[in-house]
């Protein structure tokens, strides 16, 4: 007469399905090590082994503390804001009263781009951006003027994250808010 555990689908436990269960009850239940020996020969060399020492060794049994129980890690609390040496986040802090302004910026061969701050003066030819001062030392290059008008940042938000955007004239001037700055929550247009 053979005495078999059935699981609901109706077949019996094979061995290695019993093994696995044991190993898990073992783990639910907190298997404790066995004792540990310290072992000392005449020489002085020192082993640590799970058997008895040899007859000729000097022996002491070795207590093991149980682990520690389970803790929660600490919530820390992490100042959101952003530091004011970071140069990016202080030209969108610093602005002030202007904090919900920002451009739409003409160039005077037609592109148009949007920008969070002030809008640059001029473009190289070669399409780089000149800074707000004048464009000498750039080897000659000829510049396009650029005039700028203040509007509601939400329509310069929305106008740089058109979906249309991209074939506009002068989209790779926007002033665009990196990943990293998003994900740290310092996006002006959020």
């Amino acid at each position: 007469m053979q005495h078999d555990l059935h699981i609901a689908t109706g077949r019996s436990m094979r061995w290695y399905e019993w093994l696995a269960g044991l190993f898990l009850l073992s783990l639910a239940f907190g298997v404790r090590a066995g004792a540990v020996y310290k072992c000392v020969d005449a020489s002085g060399a020192i082993t640590f082994q799970d058997q008895i020492c040899a007859a000729v060794q000097a022996q002491k049994e070795v207590e093991i503390a149980p682990a520690p129980a389970f803790a929660p890690s600490p919530k820390y609390a992490i100042d959101t804001r952003s530091s004011r040496s970071d140069h990016r986040s202080a030209r969108f802090e610093t602005r002030g009263s202007h904090r919900d302004t920002a451009y739409e910026c003409r160039a005077s061969d037609g592109r148009v781009f949007y920008r969070l701050g002030a809008c640059p003066r001029s473009l190289a030819a070669d399409g780089s951006v000149v800074s707000h001062g004048n464009s000498r030392g750039r080897g000659g290059s000829s510049s396009v003027s650029v005039s700028g008008w203040p509007i509601p940042r939400e329509e310069a938000c929305v106008q740089m994250r058109r979906a249309g955007s991209i074939g506009r004239g002068g989209h790779e001037f926007d002033e665009h808010v990196s990943t990293y700055d998003k994900n740290l929550g310092r996006d002006p247009c959020a």
